[in-house]
């Protein structure tokens, strides 16, 4: 018996090979699927294992094996029979062939729009740092969390959102994704139990993958997390920190009222729960509510990045720590992660937060958002649907009886890639929507066009995107 053979005699003993860089264990355990049936190492009709049987041997809850047996069911890949169990499903190979041929519109990446001027400037002022770097330095290694001058005019643009700190409580980082893993990393020493909104940021995801963290869902509306919800879940088992982007929600584009943002800090401080505030998106709009950091400093992880409001080009990101100690820590983690923050982009950035570059480009931003959310409330106008107008993405609600997979699939299908709610979701009941990055759009009109085909798509019917079963 070839060894094909005997793993597919066995195919009911199925352990996921799991792969390290995927966005979350459901995704992980997804993939591992698809791969093992793309190779030949599960073929068409082989049962697999019970749920419970793969998250015995895995170590996961149940709920994230349910998560990717249920889509694997919802994509065709596999069926499943009452009393008998799941099957790899009849044409689930031919199924997972390419897609499409080509990509004409990629709106999956949350990336702001691409703006020559802000080009332009960036790479005369890479041309203007690297002729000073005899006097700057900054072509050579410097402190992990920034010199003494850029953590300086950290501060000071951190001031414009009232939140006072001094350089001593402020790292800078490798970007906004490290310093998130080095804060978790040093939050989950008591507890692996990190609390999110019930669909959260990809990097949370990955970084909750990473170190092992349980991920634990809490309960939103249409202004954000619910407190109640919250103050369950600290109720039920110790808690690490609460994840949450305050402004402009990835993926949900809510933003958490000033009220409700007093309740969580109260219930937080009840149950001695770290705040990680991650707000890449402040800069973009106009008269947004005071950051949790300005209102709680002394509990908070404020994670402030140049990426949103200016451009992915400059890797940077600021944190600023409840207190001197922690600062030093995290940098102390983050020397062990990325050695430091680079400190060529580091002088770029101080020179356009003195010179006011800094806020005009996030004007320049914001304006051009402005715009792109037009063109979308114009295409989707008879659509439920979620958008700051200032901010990059939206949260486009699907109507019944579409499913987000199938939705992105037939998309795909027409050169449009987006992101469904599978992909944010954490172990909680799937709601079927999709998150638009209309920033990534090459321009206002590939835009519109990649809308267009969009709503081709949606107004079609499920009943037309159904997969041809050969």
């Amino acid at each position: 018996m070839t060894s094909t053979e005997e793993y597919r005699a066995n195919a009911g003993q199925w352990s996921p090979r799991l792969s390290k860089t995927a966005s979350s264990k459901h995704q992980a355990i997804f993939d591992a699927l698809v791969a093992d049936i793309a190779s030949g190492r599960l073929r068409r009709g082989d049962r697999l294992p019970p749920q419970r049987a793969v998250a015995a041997a895995l170590g996961v809850d149940l709920t994230t094996v349910t998560k990717a047996y249920s889509r694997a069911r919802e994509e065709g890949i596999i069926e499943a029979t009452t009393g008998r169990g799941s099957f790899v499903a009849i044409g689930a190979i031919e199924d997972r062939s390419p897609k499409v041929s080509f990509v004409a519109h990629d709106l999956s990446r949350n990336s702001p729009a691409r703006l020559p001027r802000i080009d332009a400037a960036f790479v005369k002022e890479v041309s203007l740092a690297v002729a000073l770097d005899a006097s700057s330095g900054v072509m050579n290694y410097q402190d992990t969390g920034g010199n003494w001058g850029n953590r300086t005019a950290g501060s000071t643009w951190l001031a414009r959102r009232d939140i006072v700190t001094s350089p001593e409580r402020l790292v800078l980082t490798s970007g906004a994704q490290s310093a998130l893993y080095a804060i978790c990393h040093l939050l989950s020493k008591q507890s692996r139990n990190v609390c999110v909104g019930q669909f959260a940021y990809p990097g949370i995801h990955t970084v909750a993958y990473q170190q092992g963290l349980q991920l634990v869902p809490l309960s939103m509306d249409e202004k954000g997390i619910i407190p109640e919800s919250f103050a369950e879940a600290c109720k039920r088992s110790p808690i690490a920190a609460l994840y949450i982007t305050s402004t402009a929600d990835n993926p949900t584009a809510v933003t958490l009222p000033a009220d409700r943002r007093v309740e969580i800090v109260k219930i937080a401080r009840q149950h001695s729960v770290p705040i990680v505030e991650d707000d890449p998106y402040f800069d973009l709009i106009p008269n947004a509510p005071a950051p949790i950091a300005a209102v709680a400093p002394d509990i908070t992880w404020y994670i402030a990045t140049a990426s949103k409001c200016l451009s992915p080009a400059l890797r940077l990101g600021y944190v600023v720590a409840p207190s001197v100690e922690g600062a030093t820590q995290v940098a102390a983690a983050l020397q062990a992660l990325t050695m430091m923050a680079s400190p060529l982009f580091a002088a770029i950035a101080s020179r356009w937060i003195y010179s006011g570059f800094m806020h005009e480009a996030a004007a320049e931003l914001s304006a051009e958002n402005a715009a792109r959310q037009a063109i979308a409330s114009s295409v989707f106008n008879d659509q439920r649907f979620e958008a700051q107008p200032y901010t990059p993405h939206l949260w486009l609600n699907l109507p019944s009886p579409w499913r987000a997979s199938e939705f992105t699939h037939q998309c795909e299908r027409l050169g449009v890639i987006t992101v469904g709610s599978a992909s944010f979701s954490v172990n909680s009941p799937v709601v079927e929507a999709v998150r638009i990055s209309v920033g990534a759009a090459a321009s206002r009109e590939a835009l519109r066009d990649a809308l267009a085909i969009m709503k081709s798509v949606l107004v079609g019917g499920r009943s037309n995107a159904s997969r041809a079963m050969v």
